[in-house]
């Protein structure tokens, strides 16, 4: 773990959030402390868009893309095998409903496929001073070429009205407590939170749903959200780091290459370059060193690791996380 020391993320979270950069979350962590703050941001959005996006033509992003589809046909048909997703759904008691290809989809963003013919990383010690384990090549990967894949053990759900069909409520200005810290959350009224997890997760692994947006400061465990990775606006995958025996689903040990930027620049510096020439800083040595990129699979039925330059035998595989990444462990 890493010790931040540093309140370059407290000072750069009003200019981040203005850029269209996003988050893809991995093993490089910070020394965290639990937040104060509402867990709505955490993670999020797909990875940094100046990287050109690889192609899907190789032989085992469309042998896993037939996969999910046949399973996603035979879902559908058979609805009774949805119901591990549904009665988690129920647990939560939710005010909406989704639809069967909702289900559908959850299930299969949410399932480790088996006996996938992907072995070409491993995990050990990263090469960025104080990042943890990192994921490397374990043969010449060629530009576009899936890597691996990003595991779904557990999956973020953003349900917003507009996602759900729900209707916006009639409210009268005099029931509004302006004393009420939600009331100046934006999304506090628009989006519901859900966390689903996998049926390959055994229950003894799984996690409060408070402990996957704060961590167990107790255990020294991060948040899970660390280990998260935009599919879309709605669905984020969460892979567990425990869960690091299937070289199929090593995408959430890539790290970022550029973090030290964000985690080594403190007040006076900052205060000196300027908010935006940080932010330039470290977007432009995340990208120059990033080799890689995570993208949806199949319609987004599943997200995987391509190479976004060639990658030799050995190298670490790097993607970039984006500003509001690190942002998200001011300390």
């Amino acid at each position: 773990m890493l010790s931040p020391h540093c309140y370059y993320s407290v000072v750069v979270v009003v200019a981040a959030s203005s850029l269209t950069l996003g988050v893809s979350a991995s093993a490089f962590l910070l020394n965290w402390p639990p937040s104060t703050h509402h867990h709505h941001r955490t993670i999020h959005k797909s990875s940094i868009k100046s990287i050109n996006t690889p192609s899907d033509d190789d032989s085992t992003v469309a042998q896993i893309s037939h996969t999910l589809q046949n399973l996603q046909k035979d879902l559908l048909a058979n609805p009774s095998k949805l119901q591990p997703i549904l009665e988690q759904h129920q647990h939560e008691e939710e005010d909406f409903e989704l639809s069967s290809e909702d289900l559908v989809k959850e299930t299969l963003l949410s399932t480790r496929l088996p006996d996938l013919e992907l072995n070409r990383t491993r995990i050990g010690p990263s090469t960025i001073d104080g990042a943890g384990r990192g994921l490397f090549a374990t043969e010449d990967i060629a530009k576009g070429e899936l890597i691996t894949c990003y595991p779904g053990d557990a999956l973020l759900c953003e349900y917003s009205e507009l996602d759900t069909g729900e209707e916006e409520e009639d409210f009268d200005e005099e029931d509004i407590d302006f004393e009420d810290e939600d009331y100046y959350d934006e999304e506090a009224d628009y989006v519901e939170e859900v966390v689903l997890w996998g049926t390959h997760v055994d229950e003894s692994d799984r996690i409060e749903e408070d402990e996957v947006f704060d961590g167990i400061a107790d255990e020294d465990l991060p948040p899970l959200t660390s280990y998260a990775a935009s599919v879309n606006d709605v669905y984020s995958v969460m892979g567990m780091p425990v869960l690091d025996t299937d070289p199929a689903y090593y995408g959430h040990f890539a790290n970022d290459g550029a973090g030290h930027i964000a985690i080594q620049t403190g007040v006076d510096e900052a205060a000196r370059m300027g908010i935006e020439e940080i932010i330039s800083s470290y977007v432009s040595e995340s990208v120059e060193l990033s080799n890689a990129i995570h993208k949806p699979i199949a319609d987004g039925l599943h997200l995987g690791t391509f190479a976004s330059k060639n990658i030799k035998k050995g190298e670490e595989v790097m993607v970039t996380y984006g500003p509001d990444y690190w942002m998200a462990f001011e300390g």
